[in-house]
């Protein structure tokens, strides 16, 4: 599955979605940079399983005088939670669990964002795993009180996975080694797979996480960080009432920016949105949801319903909205300079990867089979940087992205990576 050079830089693949299918163009991210990390809440990390020794129970091989596991996990975020939780479930005594923070992962930066997914999921990437089931009372504690068929702040999913990873540390370190670090290379070599920082492991879950694409359009217009766009708080002080702020997409993360700014106590002088399709939302049919990871869900659903698919902000001169299906990138480009500000809400594309060798040569343009995770003997991939692609009663695909759909993934295909080494 993977395309083997023996040199070259690290590609990133954009995550699919209506608007980057749709033929404006890929943007590549060839610089090696760092994925951002965050704060979040939950235990205190005192005493926590870190970097630097071995832990009883965890194999080190003393002839090479390297330590050696069965599993090597890299990522701490939802995704990367899921991972470890179900190798725990499957009887693996030996991981290695490699993040620069242990904190949620992207997943911080999103404490005041509405969820789109039901209360009731979130409870269930708990409850279905012995693992985690253990520290159900701590983590799903702030859940009390909410409508479990109904959205929450996603603030309450960062605290539930972060006081899981913490507990995590704390109880399983016979089984489970935190190390602090970021991976920047991968080797595999003599059937073991070699971590720049010295471990060797029999296989590798990359569960490295996503960022908010953008195009580089050399426009001149000042972009607002779709994180921040997506945080009332920081953009507030992001925009000012002579600017022209303009909204790229039609996605999930476009409405909730567009409201964002509509409802902002600093109301910019003109709110435009750019946009390729016609508003999608979600279907709930009998035991299945039809464009359940492409349409519009929650409070978001309700309010482009009421504000934005009935022309009400339109008829109020607060927002207009452009339609640039069929024009070229340098097209809506010269659309976009219409504006002081821009927030690009066009998808995600995966975090910068370790350098990847197999017997010396690197794997460029890293491809993954999306029905199982694989990407080479022994190495995986999970979470938004590497989704599972589904197929609905409609023959619709789609990329699956979500806590619960991370961990149903992760139960359905992992033990069968991984029974062979136990």
């Amino acid at each position: 599955m993977a395309v083997l050079r023996s040199n070259g830089s690290i590609a990133l693949r954009r995550l699919s979605s209506l608007w980057l299918r749709s033929g404006m163009g890929v943007v590549e991210n060839r610089s090696v940079v760092e994925s951002s990390q965050w704060s979040g809440e939950g235990l205190s990390c005192a005493g926590l399983n870190r970097v630097g020794r071995r832990c009883e129970g965890i194999h080190s091989d003393a002839s090479g005088g390297l330590d050696h596991y069965k599993v090597a996990v890299v990522g701490a975020g939802p995704a990367g939670l899921a991972v470890v939780s179900t190798l725990l479930d499957h009887g693996c005594t030996s991981i290695l669990w490699i993040d620069p923070r242990f904190n949620s992962g992207r997943l911080s930066s999103y404490t005041e964002v509405p969820s789109n997914t039901k209360v009731k999921l979130f409870q269930q990437f708990v409850t279905t795993s012995p693992t985690l089931n253990r520290f159900a009372s701590q983590a799903l504690e702030h859940y009390n009180g909410q409508d479990p068929d109904r959205g929450c702040s996603l603030s309450l999913a960062v605290r539930m996975v972060k006081t899981l990873t913490d507990c995590i540390r704390q109880q399983d370190v016979n089984r489970v080694r935190c190390s602090e670090n970021v991976v920047k290379e991968l080797s595999f070599l003599d059937g073991k797979w070699h971590i720049d920082s010295g471990e060797v492991v029999d296989q590798v879950y990359l569960v490295t996480g996503s960022m908010p694409s953008k195009y580089d359009t050399q426009s001149g217009v000042e972009d607002i960080h779709l994180d921040l766009a997506l945080k009332p708080s920081s953009l507030a002080g992001l925009v000012s009432e002579c600017d022209t702020v303009g909204v790229v997409g039609s996605s999930h993360s476009a409405m909730l920016a567009l409201r964002n700014l509509v409802d902002c106590k600093v109301q910019p002088k003109k709110i435009i949105n750019f946009y390729r399709s016609p508003l999608l939302y979600a279907q709930y049919m009998d035991n299945w949801i039809l464009y359940d990871n492409t349409g519009l869900k929650g409070e978001v659903a309700e309010w482009a319903v009421k504000e934005v698919d009935t022309g009400n902000l339109e008829d109020k001169g607060i927002v207009t909205r452009v339609c640039v299906k069929g024009l070229t990138l340098d097209e809506q480009i010269a659309h976009w300079q219409r504006c002081t500000k821009l927030i690009q809400a066009v998808g995600f594309c995966r975090n910068v990867l370790p350098k990847i060798t197999v017997i010396g040569q690197e794997l460029v343009d890293v491809k993954y089979d999306p029905l199982n995770g694989r990407i080479a003997d022994g190495l995986f991939g999970y979470g938004i940087a590497f989704p599972e692609q589904t197929t609905d009663p409609y023959g619709n695909r789609e990329l699956a992205v979500g806590l619960w759909k991370f961990m149903r993934y992760a139960r359905a295909t992992i033990p069968t990576h991984f029974s062979h080494l136990l």
